[in-house]
């Protein structure tokens, strides 16, 4: 009877802190003063942690729907300090995988496709950017009225294959039809894993579709970019190892099964979410 109850109440305790956590994750993301000083069981630490994470996805998504950068940039910093995922590059092109779990088991993290929610980096969607907003700028800074732009990727973590994509939507109108500089722009990138967090970045060839082009080889115009060597060779040309500090690359800095946010070598964050 003493040991049932003695049960009895570690679990009871053990719900009113994890009712603590769930009520303290609501409104804050730091951990609560209830807690400071000692360890929590770890049980009720994995779900309090996990809480945390859900609140400041729901936040990071927000705020990168409504482009609020430094708060995106204080919460992927905050997220990054709960990533679940210890090896985010597992599975790309083989990277960390043995015979035992080279059998198609293993889902790479990076797999699949993924939409653009925010990034800081503005030449990202530069092509889509043909409005001038004042006589004096020599190219566009915004977006085309009436113009919807979704940016996003599709990786094959197999084979390290990577699309990048910008495809221009609106109204089926004729005026819109002239307002956008093509309909679907597609580059495709070589990801190869570094280390467990670095993807480095080969920019192969890209694709251009546009209906409206005056040209009709301009409809469907493919083009490629300068082999991987070329890159390394400007990478050395700037004292870098091309090994360790290729010419473009992203570190993860988080990934789940709904977002992920990522540094590329030049500082930018980019954050996206599955798009299923």
């Amino acid at each position: 009877i003493i040991i049932i109850m003695k049960t009895s109440f570690q679990s009871l305790a053990l719900l009113a802190i994890a009712s603590q956590c769930n009520a303290f994750s609501a409104t804050s993301t730091a951990s609560p003063a209830l807690f400071a000083g000692f360890d929590l069981p770890a049980p009720i630490a994995k779900f309090q942690e996990g809480l945390q994470r859900k609140n400041l996805k729901k936040q990071l998504i927000e705020a990168a729907e409504s482009k609020n950068e430094s708060l995106v940039l204080s919460l992927v910093d905050e997220l990054a300090l709960l990533n679940p995922t210890p090896i985010p590059t597992l599975g790309m092109m083989g990277y960390g995988l043995d015979d035992t779990t080279s059998n198609g088991s293993i889902v790479a993290p990076l797999e699949g496709k993924w939409k653009l929610l925010y990034t800081n980096a503005r030449d990202a969607e530069a092509p889509a950017r043909t409005q001038k907003d004042s006589s004096d700028e020599t190219f566009g800074e915004s977006v085309a009225k009436g113009i919807e732009v979704k940016t996003g990727q599709r990786i094959d973590a197999s084979s390290g294959n990577c699309i990048n994509y910008i495809q221009l939507d609106g109204e089926e109108s004729e005026n819109n039809k002239k307002k956008r500089p093509f309909d679907l722009l597609e580059i495709t990138i070589k990801m190869t894993p570094m280390n467990e967090k670095r993807i480095r970045l080969d920019f192969i060839k890209g694709r251009a579709l546009n209906d409206n082009a005056p040209l009709e080889f301009l409809k469907d115009f493919t083009f490629n970019f300068p082999p991987p060597a070329f890159g390394d060779l400007l990478a050395r040309i700037r004292g870098l190892d091309p090994s360790v500090d290729p010419q473009a690359y992203f570190d993860i800095l988080y990934i789940d099964d709904e977002v992920r946010a990522h540094r590329t070598g030049e500082g930018k964050i980019f954050v996206q979410k599955r798009d299923n």
